[in-house]
């Protein structure tokens, strides 16, 4: 991919602010509500409410910006657009379906932007002063790990890993790699620990993904869980 020009950065930073600006009491901040994730606060999730030019097929999905810690034209590397349409994630009775029972026939449930290539979500937690930290098989499992007080960061699928990725992880004394509880998840939690000397698989179980367990049994157990 061609480096970004100045000012595509600044618009991609406008484009995350707005979108941040129309999140509370939107579609996407009631759909996190549901998924327990409701306190995320400080990764600054957006509702594309009203697209940024370029952004117009993404109208009415949750907007997953890649936050970064330093400001001005630098601080959002890409932004990701999850689907959260009526007809995808919820029941004919209006509730609200399990993730891994929404239907989203003939799309992706995720989408990026065109030429943007896979990164580290939320890597302001990289930053932490704690000995540890968690990986996670994408964003809003991140949001879950990062909502019990674990810093977490995410891969945005189990073929995203790029080998500019591993020293991000040298410093710490252990990396919780935290695959979904299936078969994928499994090999991506196996192949990052072939790659870090310091990770640690961490198995939630069958069907589990950490945003699904920590909704289910609370923060407390899932830190136990880590040995935390």
């Amino acid at each position: 991919m061609s480096k970004l020009h100045d000012s595509q950065k600044a618009d991609l930073v406008a484009a995350a602010k707005r979108y941040a600006t129309n999140y509370q009491s939107s579609p996407a901040d009631r759909y996190m509500a549901h998924r327990g994730l409701g306190g995320v606060a400080k990764l600054r999730l957006g509702y594309v409410s009203d697209p940024a030019v370029g952004h117009e097929l993404h109208r009415g999905r949750l907007a997953i910006p890649y936050w970064r810690p330093a400001g001005g034209i630098h601080s959002v590397a890409t932004i990701r657009f999850r689907c959260i349409a009526d007809v995808c994630v919820k029941a004919p009775d209006g509730s609200y379906l399990l993730p891994h029972q929404e239907r989203h026939n003939g799309h992706g449930k995720y989408i990026g932007l065109p030429g943007h290539p896979p990164r580290l979500f939320n890597t302001r937690a990289l930053l932490t002063s704690r000995p540890y930290i968690a990986l996670n098989e994408g964003e809003l499992d991140s949001a879950a790990v990062e909502g019990s007080d674990v810093p977490a960061v995410g891969t945005p699928g189990v073929s995203s890993w790029r080998d500019h990725f591993d020293p991000a992880f040298a410093g710490f004394e252990v990396v919780f790699v935290l695959g979904d509880g299936d078969d994928a998840g499994r090999r991506f939690a196996a192949k990052v620990c072939e790659r870090l000397p310091n990770a640690k698989a961490v198995d939630l179980g069958d069907g589990y993904d950490a945003n699904r367990f920590i909704h289910e049994f609370g923060p407390k157990r899932f830190r136990e869980r880590l040995g935390l």
